[in-house]
């Protein structure tokens, strides 16, 4: 029999797959806590997604399992008998999932249809059962019954066939389960802890059912009724509301079942209580980056110093809003003659949006002034740039922003997760140290271009903010505080 890992990270389409700051932070905590063994759990969508490694596997990596949500060839064993109540239960778990009565009873549906070891039906077959046909017929009839019946089938079969991948999956014995989100990756840890009896540790990030959220308001796949008409509509269509609850759902499970929450900042931890979770099981880690690396770097100096660099590092995807950036640099252009802007990061994750805003460049006339760069080494541009800008309509607690400022760097930020406590301090010894940065309005392009001309406009305000971004990244944001945070959890509970 393998031994167990020590801690078993679940992880959504992300590392060592995908490039950004979850999958920096990922690596950064298996590289720096060599002590511990970890296998890795890797959720994406298919086979046919792109599995080039975009890190190198740290050595203590003992396994790396990867689970397609839409593979739906699912187990057809059984090793078990049903036990009596067990499609009561089933359906009773649909009608109220948020009540913490039903928490409970999600163990012993786990244990009846998903486990392993005890399940009585395969998972296959339990869609197209008798029982679960009658209890998709209640459930239109007390949710749907105005929509098609048709679109309501196939909207309940598409939600459940990803989780019966979920919860069928065979997991790495841990004996930490330390999932970075909740959604999909929170549910297979759930799983862990009812099959194995170990512990869950949850590190949020950004909060997934806020972004599941939006990406669910713009989805084009959730079929809606007369969405091809010109409407003002006052809210979602009943099947988007139904991704958006199934989602909330997941999250408050793994809520109740997590032994520790972990997030960035403050104001996550106001959205995971209104999801349900417990003020005693929270606590704040903020990330951090290596204090003596950046500071090591040198700013290039320019053949221009009249000209402005700015930088944008992350992917090219809709939720980093790069298209209000390159707005914000037709604002710019009115007040600056000479002025370069590198867009640094993957373009191939959302091919359309990137294509999208390469043709607003060219709209604009800013093909001499804005670049792609595609992935960089991030440490190879950041002595080139004059001023960071970060768009996002969602972030948890940027990176980057954090990078920068170790740097001497200013940054323009949109108003979102922590990036205004990161420019202008949490706690009053922190704001006494001075704003690194400017915060602008989410997607206003012409108050971020603003932004950027007061700090550009004056070299005294730059170096102020960039002294503070300095002091405050060393004083509070050091990543040794970080890991040392993270390998007192694991020991706590490695030792559980």
């Amino acid at each position: 029999m393998k031994p167990k890992t020590d801690i078993c990270l679940l992880l959504e389409g992300t590392y060592p797959y995908v490039t950004g700051g979850v999958s920096s932070w990922v690596h950064q905590l298996i590289s720096s806590l060599q002590e511990f063994t970890f296998s890795l759990v890797i959720i994406l969508p298919n086979k046919e997604f792109q599995q080039e490694l975009k890190y190198p596997v740290p050595h203590n990596v003992q396994e790396i399992k990867r689970v397609y949500l839409h593979d739906y060839l699912l187990p057809k064993g059984t090793s078990g008998k049903l036990e009596k109540g067990s499609w009561a239960n089933l359906e009773e778990f649909h009608r109220n999932p948020a009540s913490k009565e039903e928490h409970y009873s999600f163990e012993a549906l786990y244990r009846n249809f998903f486990n392993p070891d005890s399940r009585g039906i395969a998972p296959a077959k339990i869609l197209d059962t008798k029982e679960s046909w009658e209890i998709l017929k209640k459930l239109y009839q007390e949710k749907a019954q105005d929509e098609s019946f048709i679109d309501y089938f196939w909207t309940f079969r598409f939600m459940h066939a990803p989780l019966f991948k979920i919860l069928s999956t065979d997991l790495p014995e841990a004996r930490v389960y330390h999932t970075v989100s909740t959604g999909y990756a929170g549910l297979l840890a759930v799983a862990g802890k009812l099959r194995y009896n170990r512990p869950i540790l949850l590190t949020e990030h950004g909060i997934y059912t806020r972004e599941r959220r939006i990406e669910i308001s713009r989805a084009e796949w959730i079929y809606e009724k007369d969405a091809d008409q010109i409407k003002i509509r006052h809210s979602q269509s009943r099947f988007k509301n139904l991704w958006n609850n199934m989602f909330i759902s997941l999250s408050q499970l793994c809520y109740e079942y997590a032994d520790s929450i972990v997030t960035l900042f403050g104001g996550n931890q106001e959205y995971q209580l209104q999801d349900g979770a417990s003020p005693r099981k929270m606590r704040l880690i903020p990330n951090g980056v290596d204090v003596e690396l950046y500071k090591s770097l040198v700013k290039e100096e320019k053949q221009d110093p009249d000209e402005l660099v700015l930088g944008f590092m992350g992917r090219v995807v809709s939720i980093k809003d790069v298209k209000t950036l390159v707005r914000a640099c037709k604002v710019i252009a009115n007040s600056v003659v000479k002025f370069k802007v590198y867009i640094m990061g993957p373009t191939d994750e959302e091919q359309t949006y990137y294509e999208e805003c390469v043709k607003l460049v060219e709209l604009l006339g800013l093909n001499n002034t804005v670049e792609f760069t595609g992935k960089v080494t991030v440490r190879e541009y950041y002595p080139k740039i004059d001023i960071l800008v970060l768009t996002s309509i969602s972030e948890a607690q940027p990176l980057v922003i954090l990078e920068a400022n170790c740097m001497g760097i200013p940054v323009v930020s949109t108003d979102v997760g922590a990036c205004r406590e990161l420019l202008y301090g949490r706690t009053p010894e922190d704001r006494a140290l001075g704003k690194s940065g400017l915060i602008a309005g989410i997607t206003n392009s012409d108050e971020i271009g603003q932004a950027i001309l007061r700090i550009w406009e004056s070299e005294g305000l730059r170096k102020r903010m960039g002294e503070a971004g300095k002091k405050r990244v060393a004083q509070f944001y050091d990543k040794t505080s970080l890991h040392n945070n993270y390998r007192e959890l694991y020991q706590h509970y490695k030792a559980a």
